[in-house]
Order: C-alpha cells, then structure tokens, then sequence
C-alpha cells in the first residue's frame, strides 16, 4: 500500500457497500433540493480544487463531509448541528462528531463513500477532500452537490476554511476563525525564524522501509514553518518511501514519528540501524499527534506549535 493510500486511509474512513438504482428509484433519480425560503448569496456558484463549478441555489443545512479536518470545520464555524453524515470513526473531534452516521467504507480500498447511504441521508452539499472521481460523478448524477477542497499547505488550508464559510453562509465566522489561525501560526513562525534550521525526518508509518513526506504534502509545508529542513527533500512524489540507509545517510538532527504511525520513541531507538541516527544518538526523537499535523483544519496550528517546540525547544523556553 502507498503512502498516499495509507493517508487517505486516515482522512476518510470505513464501513459499508453501494447501490444506485434502488436508490434512483426511491428519490425519483434524484435527491433535488429541499424547499425553503432563499437566503441572501444564493443561488451561488464556486470552483472546487478539482476544477468543478457548483452550484448552491441555498444555503445548506443537510451537509455531509467527507474528511476529519472538513468535520473540524464545521464545528469551528458553529454549524455541526447541520452534520447529516461524516466519513467513519476517524470523524472523532469534537465528541459530538462520533455521533453522526457514517457514510465511508465503500470500494475496493473502503475509502469511498456508500452511495446509497449518502443519498438516504438528503444532503444538500457533500464537502470531500481530493481523488474519487467516479464516485463523485456518481453522487453528481443523483444531484448531490460535491464540493471538494485540497490543501497541500497552511495558505491552502486558510483559503478552505473560508471557503467552506462562504459555501455555508458562514463567512463571518469563518474569516474570524482564520484569522486566528494566522496570527498564532504568524507568532510561531517568528519565533523560529531567526534560529537556524534543523535538519529532520518526518516517519508517516514503518515497515520498512519508511513511509514518510516529501515536497507537496502538507505536513512537509509545516514543517518548514516549524524551522525545519527535511531531509527528503529531494523526493519526487508527495508521500514517498524513503530507504533506512538513505536515512542513516542524511543523518537528520531531529526524527518526528506520527502519533497514527503505530510507532514510538522507544521502537525508533531499537530498530536495525537507526543506532547510527544523530537524532536517536541525542535523545531528539519525538512523537507528534498525528491528527493535529495530518488534518488540515482549525487545531492545524496546535500541529505546527508541537512540531516547532521539538525542533526549536530553545525558543519557546
């Protein structure tokens, strides 16, 4: 399995199987939306990050997401009450989220949505991360409106929440919400700015070999606003696997392992090899919550605080 899969596992998670025409059937071959009075902005059209124009002709109130950080952002922004349906277990914060029924499971991999499930539950906005294409026609074809945004840096993960804030008719909330986020990742960039960099290794999961991030993946965008130079990167793909001798060769100063991993401090200092890592030789090896760096939403910055703390502990006292 990639790593890429491996992290899609992550974001959209599991249970269940699909049928469209009995579902087509029931709903007329369709779910068209419900009626209700019009809202100020609506009908509103925007562009998705797969190059999709959708169109809201209101404001939603029956909204499933398809991604943990999507569900984050609908609490911050106050509208969870409108959560129909999320993807699967990995939908856990805040608690009120492991309430909402599950929608993921479908495919050959179980990262797809259950059609039938969707359409049962009447959205009227379906918010997806990237990839799923012909799943997303499909739900399109029963007039669901997907909608779907991709972040690959902190900028790019701004830029969703207030979209999601404009989709939602919530874009009060939502500029205050990023604003917030900016001025603290702004306070912790600065703090490490004038530091020198630290060389490091991210570990997204070991097999071996590491599975780890490379130039355009987000977690490798945080990391350098933490005050780090990755040691990967060199590498061609977003979520590359990464050699132990390679590793031994780039000799990191620090080596952060993702808390969803299943690894540990205490394993990384065992392992065949990694005795010759300057990190593991300093005690700079350190275990980092993997919801907070890999989830591009609202507790994002709390992600990049930990990360900057562990690479530059001297800044922050």
């Amino acid at each position: 399995m990639t790593a890429h899969r491996r992290m899609l596992l992550r974001l959209v998670l599991f249970p269940a199987t699909m049928l469209l025409v009995a579902v087509a059937c029931s709903n007329g071959g369709g779910i068209g939306p419900p009626q209700g009075p019009r809202n100020p902005g609506y009908p509103m059209t925007l562009t998705d990050d797969d190059g999709v124009g959708v169109t809201l002709q209101h404001q939603p109130h029956r909204i499933i997401t398809f991604g943990p950080s999507i569900t984050e952002t609908l609490y911050a922004l106050g509208i969870g009450d409108r959560l129909v349906g999320v993807s699967g277990k990995s939908d856990d914060y805040p608690a009120p989220a492991k309430k909402i029924t599950e929608v993921g499971g479908a495919g050959e991999f179980g990262v797809d949505p259950n059609v039938e499930k969707v359409v049962s539950l009447h959205p009227d906005l379906f918010l997806t991360i990237s990839g799923g294409e012909d799943w997303k026609k499909r739900l399109r074809d029963l007039h669901v409106p997907v909608f779907t945004i991709n972040a690959t840096t902190f900028p790019d993960a701004l830029h969703d929440i207030a979209t999601v804030g404009k989709l939602t008719g919530s874009l009060s909330r939502a500029d205050q919400v990023v604003r917030q986020m900016r001025r603290r990742a702004g306070l912790i960039e600065r703090s490490v700015a004038s530091l020198p960099k630290v060389t490091c290794f991210f570990e997204e999961g070991y097999g071996p070999p590491v599975y780890t991030v490379g130039p355009g993946s987000f977690i490798y965008d945080l990391l350098q606003r933490a005050g780090c130079t990755p040691v990967t990167s060199s590498a061609k793909t977003a979520y590359p696997q990464w050699a132990v001798e390679a590793l031994v060769r780039e000799d990191p100063n620090a080596y952060i392992v993702d808390s969803e991993s299943g690894g540990s401090i205490t394993s990384v200092d065992h392992r065949p090899g990694f005795d010759a890592l300057n990190a593991v030789q300093q005690g700079r090896v350190y275990l980092v919550n993997g919801n907070l760096v890999a989830r591009p939403g609202p507790r994002v910055v709390e992600g990049l605080a930990e990360l900057a703390k562990d690479i530059h502990p001297e800044a922050f006292g």
